[in-house]
């Protein structure tokens, strides 16, 4: 996720909106935080590399303490555990020296790091105590490390990671008053070729065929430049074991040192209030904050959902859409696909308070995230 280093460690990153309640930070990059004097709590040889004589985490929890706010730092995956978000308002968690390990080599003990899923639910036991709705920002940023490695058996497991934490923020909100936004910065020159490739083939082995020029095996995936380049080409194994190798380079068509991002669309999936009426078609990705400011009321649309923190309030003529895309039998709750009705045919408490946007290294936008820029 972005990060205020402005290089590229994974966060997950929450903000407030409409309220002061909770606000949570949690990733990596703890470099950053720590000034040039200050040794990193895990890798004890490694200093900080803040060239101001600052240190950000004792100015964070100092600030806390002076306006006598409930907060706790924490850096690995034991102490955030621990954490009991009933008297936690503000919570900052910097688990990594450098970036955030990828999930295949993440050590998952108490010593280690929680993985993207760990905290997503970690935040939202947080935020969802806001009665004002919030903002959460979750990333699963190495995705698109992995990219640039060629290395697409991370790039996948990042992936797979990734919808791991949208299913666990998926358990916890109620869609019908919370607006979920997926989307990516960017695509990839990932490429998947196969010629009559059996369902079930292994996605990260060599095609079931080989090439009709040289007679030689290639891999299914492949990209398009990088550092997979080779002359004459890397043949891999013609067997299933390449699929099982995590360390595996894709080979590449032009020679890079790292492998660059894609220039094609990619796709923006929203569930929750106004989400198949704001995102719907094809659009600029600038429009995707101004129509989550819409659907919550935010900034210049603060007015449109005047009234709506009442369930007994009328309806507001100037809050458009009551889409209902199913009904129950008598008595059953109303199905919402992207509404701000409740189930007894009102509307939600404060339509889209709650946003929940994730994105990736490849990239989303929801409460997740996949790949970075």
């Amino acid at each position: 996720m972005p990060n205020t280093s402005g290089t590229k460690d994974s966060w997950i990153r929450l903000t407030r909106i409409r309220s002061t309640i909770c606000s949570v930070l949690l990733g990596g990059g703890r470099r950053h935080w720590l000034p040039k004097v200050a040794h990193d709590p895990e890798q004890t040889k490694e200093e900080g590399r803040r060239l101001d004589g600052r240190n950000l985490i004792d100015d964070w929890a100092r600030d806390k303490k002076k306006r006598g706010l409930n907060a706790e730092y924490v850096w690995n995956k034991g102490q955030l555990d621990k954490i009991n978000p009933n008297q936690v308002d503000y919570l900052l968690g910097l688990f990594s020296y450098s970036h955030m390990d990828f999930e295949a080599d993440r050590n998952p003990g108490p010593s280690g790091d929680p993985s993207l899923a760990d905290m997503t639910r970690s935040a939202l036991s947080i935020l969802l105590k806001n009665p004002k709705g919030f903002f959460l920002v979750v990333e699963g940023g190495r995705i698109d490390h992995a990219h640039h490695y060629n290395n697409a058996y991370r790039a996948l497991d990042e992936t797979l990671a990734m919808e791991t934490a949208v299913l666990a923020a998926l358990a916890l909100v109620n869609p019908t008053e919370t607006l979920i936004v997926v989307t990516s910065d960017h695509s990839h020159v990932l490429t998947m070729g196969g010629q009559a490739t059996p369902r079930g083939h292994p996605i990260l082995g060599p095609d079931s065929k080989v090439s009709d020029v040289d007679g030689q095996p290639y891999t299914t995936i492949l990209y398009g430049n990088g550092p997979g380049f080779a002359t004459p080409r890397i043949i891999p194994m013609n067997t299933t074991l390449a699929a099982e190798d995590r360390n595996q380079v894709h080979a590449s068509a032009v020679p890079r040192q790292w492998a660059t991002h894609g220039g094609e669309d990619v796709p923006v999936y929203a569930l929750g209030p106004l989400a198949t009426t704001l995102f719907t078609g094809t659009f600029d990705q600038s429009y995707i904050p101004h129509a989550i400011a819409y659907s919550a009321c935010l900034g210049e649309h603060r007015l449109r959902c005047q009234g709506l923190d009442n369930y007994t309030t009328p309806q507001v003529t100037n809050c458009v859409l009551q889409e209902v895309s199913s009904v129950s039998g008598a008595g059953q709750p109303v199905v919402i696909a992207s509404s701000v009705m409740a189930d007894d045919g009102q509307r939600v408490k404060s339509s889209a308070a709650n946003f929940v946007a994730a994105t990736s290294s490849l990239c989303l936008v929801l409460f997740l995230r996949l790949a970075g820029t």
